[in-house]
């Protein structure tokens, strides 16, 4: 059987709705997968419904970042209504609204004709908006050919649309998502440039080994987790951004006898 860790809807930065993507996990041959959306549990609200055929596990990525590096937390098997949980995706969407409107702002103040209400509209539907979003409009008004694109001229960290944002620190996320019942894995660790030393400080429960960003180091993330008595954890990061390593759901999966201890727990 194969699974996917790591997924993400229109709740937060995906391009599908949690329907459209446990239809395709089905039709990929996924046996199970995660929702795993930034800072927002809204796919679990109830009213969604996923496809029949997958198993999802109720998942998180939350924010964080170290000396100036995004810094990206996965929690698994979460209570999705969990009190201190909920609170902290009400108050982030609305921090995340606010930046973006801001980003958005900046945008026009460098001769991008792009309009607010597209983002206020995805806020409507219940999802977070990001830098992704931004950019997708960009590039739907053609100023941009892809994305990635965006990202390198205009919204990379200190870009010229950059606006920073306040998150909470590693051991503040790794403790809510412990609260909410869940574990706490440390996502992609192959994009820290500079920090990976310290963020493998901290108290995580798990690493994420398998990730399109780790490929060539997954023997290095493995011997990691076995030091340190980590789960392992592994996913696609899908979002369905046109550009953006895998397209299509299916073309990076994890085997589940590579997880089967994280699985095992969760399913517990």
């Amino acid at each position: 059987m194969n699974v996917d860790l790591h997924m993400h809807t229109t709740c937060s930065d995906g391009v599908y709705t949690p329907e459209a993507l446990t239809q395709m996990a089905v039709d990929a041959g996924l046996g199970m997968m995660a929702i795993s959306d930034h800072d927002t549990v809204a796919a679990y609200d109830g009213s969604h419904t996923f496809a029949a055929g997958v198993r999802v596990i109720p998942a998180i990525e939350i924010s964080s970042e170290c000396d100036g590096e995004d810094v990206h937390i996965l929690g698994y098997g979460i209570d999705t209504e969990d009190a201190g949980l909920q609170d902290y995706c009400v108050q982030f969407k609305e921090r995340r609204f606010n930046r973006a409107l801001e980003i958005v702002d900046r945008c026009l103040g460098l001769g991008y004709d792009i309009d607010r209400s597209a983002i206020e509209a995805t806020l409507g539907r219940g999802g977070t908006v990001g830098r992704p979003h931004i950019a997708r409009l960009l590039v739907a008004k053609g100023y941009f050919p892809d994305v990635k694109t965006v990202f390198d001229k205009l919204l990379y960290r200190g870009g010229p649309a950059y606006v920073p944002y306040h998150r909470r620190t590693i051991d503040e996320c790794v403790a809510l998502i412990r609260q909410a019942g869940g574990m706490a894995v440390l996502a992609h660790p192959g994009l820290l440039k500079r920090t990976l030393a310290e963020v493998l400080t901290h108290d995580f429960d798990g690493v994420e080994v398998y990730h399109p960003k780790n490929r060539g180091r997954y023997e290095e993330f493995l011997q990691l987790a076995q030091q340190r008595h980590w789960y392992v954890s592994g996913g696609s990061d899908f979002h369905g951004t046109t550009g953006r390593f895998p397209e299509r759901v299916g073309l990076f999966t994890v085997a589940a006898d590579k997880v089967r201890p994280l699985l095992t727990h969760v399913m517990e």
